[in-house]
């Protein structure tokens, strides 16, 4: 078993081919695949993708994303697998990505813990910023998704979101009003994107709307663009297009799926105009 993927060689021995061309990840008695949401402009056209894995056992059993990245304390003995198995998606990721980007965003969802022990050692986002290069895909174009999970030391993950933003990344709250994607993280971090879980526009549909318009008012506060994830009909859609949202994501618009499956039914979406609003961090940050 391959143990260190702070190194090109490490991450190399977990990478395969499957019978689609695409690249798969082979770490920890799991097969990792990639799979891409488009995220919608208001003008209908696609921003990019958020990539997702999905992760079967070697005996092709399913195992869940939200049980495979739960949070877990830093003692715990699957700690140490569960930030390989964050940065080994990255990877997977990246390199599937790169046959179609052409001027779309890539959204990377990163653990808050990911995030700090990449900065600690800097040498992983070094080595990302290396392959970024060779892949052709700009770093501009990449959004890093902090996910929800709860962090102790909230100034570690300040300075890693602050640096991912000086190597050129965007920064991403993920799911903003759950678990740690809370108003503190959101004015300490001063992403470029707000992403509202799904939570705040069920309320919202159901007459509590005051949630999703102070999420709306907090993101514009902080210079942040907001997405509104987990769209599943057509009147939440015209909700939120009612309100003032940049981006939209969610199964209504589009299904997670291979890139290629994607293109092959929208090939007039190959090569849109990207624009992601990458403010200058506040010097607060």
């Amino acid at each position: 078993m391959v143990n260190n993927l702070s190194t090109r060689d490490g991450f190399e021995q977990c990478l395969r081919t499957d019978e689609n061309g695409e690249l798969i990840g082979l770490f920890n008695d799991l097969v990792l695949r990639s799979v891409y949401q488009p995220i919608f402009r208001a003008d209908t056209s696609v921003l990019g993708f958020e990539a997702l894995i999905r992760a079967k056992t070697l005996t092709d059993e399913p195992v869940c994303p939200a049980h495979l990245f739960r949070h877990i304390e830093q003692d715990h003995p699957e700690f140490y697998h569960q930030i390989s198995t964050d940065r080994l998606a990255r990877v997977i990721h990246l390199r599937n990505f790169s046959r179609y980007a052409g001027q779309h965003a890539i959204f990377l969802n990163m653990l808050p813990s990911s995030a700090v022990s990449a900065i600690s050692k800097f040498s992983n986002q070094n080595l990302m910023v290396k392959r970024l290069s060779e892949l052709g895909i700009p770093r501009h174009h990449v959004v890093l998704e902090v996910v929800e999970h709860l962090h102790d030391d909230m100034n570690a993950l300040s300075a890693a979101t602050t640096q991912s933003t000086n190597n050129g990344f965007g920064i991403a709250i993920d799911d903003y009003g759950v678990k740690g994607s809370k108003e503190e993280r959101v004015r300490l971090l001063c992403p470029n994107i707000l992403k509202i879980d799904r939570s705040l526009l069920q309320d919202y549909m159901q007459g509590n709307i005051e949630p999703m318009i102070r999420a709306i008012a907090l993101a514009k506060e902080v210079n942040a663009e907001v997405l509104v994830e987990g769209i599943e009909n057509e009147g939440e859609y015209g909700a939120m297009q009612a309100l003032d949202v940049d981006y939209f994501q969610g199964f209504y618009l589009g299904m997670p799926q291979r890139l290629s499956e994607f293109f092959e039914a929208n090939p007039l979406e190959l090569a849109p105009i990207i624009q992601v609003n990458h403010h200058a961090a506040s010097p607060t940050r």
